[in-house]
């Protein structure tokens, strides 16, 4: 094992590229970055919402007594995240050949390209993987490891985030069904019910394509035109949607996701996912709501990686870069002992929209003394559903 073979592979060139070429993801929107010190993620449940107000009293008397509200920790395993590029002899002859011609910038930067273009999809690749268990865990309170959609470990039960099961909505009819749906309802619904849990929803987060179904609905067409006092055929846009929203008793703010990632099976077969469950509707009090729990990686503190290895870290996510002599062949590899983890899941609302109720089942982790969201993990599907 040795340090990289690529001569324009060095520290200083290996950070830039992390800076320059991130992947737009989603989850940034939704969770912030926090070191910890163990592979233990934790949060505490039971200390958000409405306060207990205090009371008028005499001079010169004591202050009553009030109960204070039970705080439950929830907590559980960091799980390892990697993923490993080889480039092999064929591409690295392609190398030395463009090296030995960079006549100009155009050709420099493809000499680049090839020597990073591992160092890209590794980085992007653990990124991904989170933003696959963040947006689960928004849009359906929690995930699950399956031969499926993970080429590694899989979970014997669902990984709930610790969202109440009253806290699952359920839609009075398939947003589908343009006729019968009624969503901008649904939506006031949900947020009244939050609203009598001391909890003030402010966005209503889901996918560009559900949000497609709420705009055609008949019930929201009608519910404009009175609104803008008008009459005859109306297409209501985004914008107009959420000025209506936003003029309602309880207002809110809609805000669209249109993720997607690629899931290669240990027969290097790819698939392309929507990590967002069709047809979930997430309510939220803050758009930033909880963060990406990282862990110590073993191999940034062992001197004899460091001595034979090019590594940086970005934000969560080691990058390392060696090569073997024979058969000569350069590596790259992207890891971090990541986890989302929801602060306050009890602010947590989802709305299921198309009308079916949710699975009973609730399932806790082996170190977790509280109910977390669970339902039956069905077959994922690998088509992004238009």
């Amino acid at each position: 094992m040795e340090r990289s073979i690529l001569s324009l592979v060095n520290q200083a060139n290996l950070e830039g590229r992390l800076r320059s070429n991130p992947t737009p993801m989603f989850f940034p929107n939704f969770f912030g970055i926090k070191e910890v010190s163990t592979l233990t993620w934790k949060t505490l449940v039971g200390e958000q919402g409405v306060p207990v107000i205090a009371d008028v009293i005499s001079f010169d008397s004591s202050a009553p007594i009030k109960s204070r509200e039970v705080i439950r920790k929830l907590s559980g395993d960091i799980p390892k995240i990697s993923i490993k590029y080889p480039m092999n002899e064929s591409e690295l002859n392609e190398y030395i050949r463009l090296q030995s011609d960079i006549r100009n910038d155009a050709r420099l930067r493809s000499v680049l390209d090839l020597a990073f273009k591992d160092t890209d999809r590794a980085y992007n690749g653990v990124r991904g993987r989170i933003e696959w268990m963040a947006l689960q865990l928004l849009s359906r309170g929690g995930f699950m490891l399956n031969p499926t959609n993970n080429d590694g470990i899989v979970t014997t039960a669902f990984v709930g985030c610790g969202m109440p099961n009253d806290n699952r909505r359920v839609s009075t009819a398939d947003w589908s069904n343009s006729n019968t749906a009624d969503g901008l309802q649904d939506i006031a619904d949900a947020v009244d019910m939050a609203f009598q849990k001391g909890r003030n929803i402010r966005y209503v987060v889901m996918r560009a394509d559900d949000f497609s179904l709420l705009r055609k609905q008949k019930s929201t067409i009608e519910a404009l035109k009175g609104w803008l006092n008008q009459s005859g055929k109306l297409a209501p846009s985004f914008k107009v949607i959420n000025n209506y929203l936003a003029d309602q008793e309880f207002p809110v703010e809609i805000k669209l996701v249109k993720p997607a990632v690629r899931i290669e099976n240990a027969a290097h077969v790819r698939k392309t996912v929507c990590p967002w469950e069709r047809k979930r509707i997430a309510l939220i009090e803050d758009l930033r709501v909880g963060d990406i729990q990282h862990g110590p990686i073993a191999s940034e503190t062992l001197a004899s990686m460091r001595q034979n290895a090019l590594m940086v870290k970005k934000d969560f996510v080691l990058v390392s870069k060696w090569s073997e002599p024979e058969p000569v062949k350069e590596w790259t590899k992207a890891e971090a002992n990541a986890m989302p983890v929801i602060n306050d899941p009890e602010g947590l609302f989802i709305l299921k929209a198309d009308g079916t109720s949710w699975n009973d089942d609730t399932e806790g982790t082996d170190n977790v003394p509280a109910m977390l969201l669970g339902e039956t993990v069905k077959p994922e599907s690998l088509t992004i559903e238009e």
